[in-house]
């Protein structure tokens, strides 16, 4: 039975959720009329930092889940590979010149 692997805490997904939400609000402030032209900026610059968060923390939980499933599974098959190498240099003849 295989061990649960640990999960981390993706500071960039926090990052992104916290700059969607005060994107929101900035937003919402706009509507109002509360920030004037300032809102517009602010919710545009929050979108953008929404965005470059994104998909930094994407990469981070993709690369940990490369890292985590795909390179165990590449070294075990190096070794089947080496192993098959070894069981044919053993049963074919080898060459004559």
């Amino acid at each position: 039975m295989e061990t649960p692997k640990a999960r981390f805490w993706n500071v960039w997904w926090t990052l992104t959720m916290i700059s969607a939400a005060l994107t929101l609000v900035a937003l919402a402030l706009e509507a109002f009329g509360v920030l004037d032209d300032v809102g517009l900026a602010a919710s545009l610059a929050g979108l953008l930092l929404s965005v470059i968060f994104g998909l930094s923390a994407s990469t981070r939980s993709s690369l940990a889940e490369f890292r985590g499933e795909v390179l165990p599974r590449l070294d075990q098959m190096t070794d089947r590979l080496d192993r098959i190498v070894a069981i044919l240099d053993e049963r074919l003849p080898r060459p004559t010149v």
